[in-house]
């Protein structure tokens, strides 16, 4: 019971964080972009079976007939710590277009995993001392580290680095955000792991972790509340909010609008036409760069991206890449983009010859299929 009363006393910072975590991300966290709740839960509760476990070993540690306890326990927590970092990079970053990496860092863990399992063969102490061994020293019991004790901090030295180089490649575009929260998480865990490393502090990556993993479900909470729930897309707020921001470093926009959306939910129901929707905003956001663009959805079938690329034909080339990715999905858009090659254009004036060019186009579309059309008002923009 001492034990036990010790453990929530140096840990129940810990605890908080972790059930605070979970709490939120099981009642208010809403998954977007591939990442899915179970992630953030595996992060904390991975920490916090890493906290019990560091207490066993210390337990352990100080008695002589456990020792075999205390290096099983030691040996488990540097195997489970680059998982706790894996499933926190998981959190950010879809490994869906980049299973190479995924299994690069996953051999990395296994050969992890089995450098710490053989630290578990006392019966060979030639084994042993090259990674780490309990040994009792005048009397106390001292862990003796060999040069392989800091695989662990390697590897995750080595995940971290490339978490911190991914971060910066994406601080342009609709992921900035995301970029900078990823970043601050990973200095918070940065620091822990030096810290460590150098023997300055000790058990501290634990609640660094469950506190960056709560950061940023609540970043990722933040974040949803300005995205349509449909198609992911930024939300009309965010448009209005982003433009009075940059309005200034504009160079181009593209309006799209879906051609016969009514008739479609009229004759296949509301659930066809949000399919619909959240087809060709998928398209669009596999096919725009995202360095220099944002996409919005403004409402209905109606949506909005405006480019601050400085390259001259940067705008009509995303128009193109985006027009050849809906071609091959059933549904028909039309599209209409600008180009400001004079920076003193105001941005209405932009808009509203993208507008032209669209509505120009969906005419067009309506004349070919021998139907009538009212024009949309599109005076609120």
């Amino acid at each position: 019971m001492e034990t036990l009363k010790e453990y929530f006393i140096h840990n129940f910072f810990l605890v908080c964080l972790v059930i605070s975590t979970i709490v939120m991300v099981l009642r208010s966290y809403r998954a977007k972009r591939g990442i899915t709740v179970l992630m953030p839960v595996l992060v904390v509760s991975s920490v916090f079976l890493l906290s019990i476990i560091y207490a066993i070993e210390q337990f352990a540690a100080k008695h002589e007939d456990l020792l075999f306890l205390a290096t099983l326990c030691c040996a488990l927590g540097f195997i489970i710590r680059p998982f706790v970092l894996y499933f926190f990079i998981r959190i950010s970053i879809d490994f869906e277009d980049k299973k190479w990496i995924n299994y690069t860092i996953l051999s990395l863990m296994g050969a992890n995993g089995i450098v710490y399992l053989l630290s578990l063969f006392t019966f060979a102490p030639g084994l042993t001392h090259v990674i780490f061994y309990y040994t009792v020293v005048e009397g106390v019991i001292t862990v003796i580290r060999g040069p392989l004790f800091y695989c662990s901090h390697v590897i995750v030295g080595v995940m971290m680095a490339f978490f911190i180089v991914y971060s910066i490649y994406h601080l342009q575009g609709r992921r900035k955000l995301d970029a900078i929260a990823s970043l601050i998480c990973a200095a918070f865990v940065g620091v822990a792991v030096i810290l460590e490393t150098l023997l300055i502090a000790d058990n501290l990556l634990n609640t660094t972790v469950a506190i960056a993993c709560l950061f940023y479900v609540v970043h990722l909470y933040q974040q949803a509340l300005i995205h349509d729930p449909l198609t992911n897309l930024l939300d009309r707020k965010a448009y209005y909010s982003d433009i009075e921001k940059v309005e200034n470093k504009i160079t181009g926009v593209i309006v799209i609008d879906m051609n016969s959306l009514k008739e479609l939910n009229d004759a296949e129901g509301h659930e066809a036409g949000d399919k619909a929707l959240s087809t060709i905003a998928s398209s669009i956001l596999k096919t725009m760069d995202n360095r220099y663009m944002y996409a919005y959805r403004m409402g209905g079938d109606e949506f909005i991206l405006i480019s601050t690329s400085k390259k001259e034909d940067a705008i009509q080339k995303e128009a193109e890449k985006i027009q050849d990715a809906l071609s091959v999905t059933p549904y028909s858009v039309s599209l209409g983009y600008a180009s400001r090659k004079d920076m003193t254009l105001p941005y209405k004036q932009l808009l509203e010859e993208a507008d032209m060019m669209m509505y120009k186009n969906k005419e067009d579309y309506y004349c070919r299929a021998g139907k009538d059309r009212r024009k949309k008002n599109r005076s609120a923009f």
